[in-house]
């Protein structure tokens, strides 16, 4: 496993390369919530990923732990640096096998916009490694496809839960 840098919420925001889907839910900033915090169940609505899950007790809240395999093969071990409940969820990548990126933090902002309507904007924040850095230009279109996608199955899955 390749260790990467870790890097604060604030990465969010400066990465070299940067990647969003957004979505608004039919749906409560709550139920959104619920369907972010059921890793078992990510790969149903987050295509993509093979396999999510907790690796600390608590299973949630800052500097909880989860490891992500992903359908290709690589897996991912995650430290959470960004909780505020329903409202903001973020971690950073610790380790990476094979290492994509020097750094990675993914970010989830849920905003209320009224009675069953909520927001949901889903950024990934990279250091692409070395190898990568010639292909970050074409990266950054298909990562935004598949956030705009995976949120839209969110959206989707919590309709799907009532």
């Amino acid at each position: 496993m390749g260790q990467l840098v870790p890097q604060e919420l604030e990465f969010a925001d400066t990465a070299p390369l940067r990647a969003e889907g957004r979505t608004l839910v039919e749906g409560t900033a709550a139920e959104v919530w619920a369907v972010l915090l059921d890793y078992e169940r990510w790969p149903v609505w987050f295509a993509g990923v093979k396999q999510c899950r907790a690796t600390s007790d608590p299973a949630t809240g800052v500097g909880s732990t989860r490891e992500v395999v992903l359908t290709g093969g690589a897996t991912v071990e995650e430290r959470f640096i960004g909780w505020e409940e329903g409202g903001l969820w973020s971690f950073t990548a610790t380790a990476m096998k094979p290492a994509l990126f020097r750094s990675l933090v993914e970010r989830v902002t849920i905003e209320d916009l009224g009675p069953r309507r909520t927001q949901v904007t889903y950024r990934m924040a990279v250091d692409p490694s070395p190898a990568l850095k010639l292909l970050a230009p074409a990266l950054k279109p298909v990562l935004t496809r598949n956030l705009t996608k995976a949120m839209a199955s969110l959206a989707h899955q919590v309709t799907a839960r009532r």
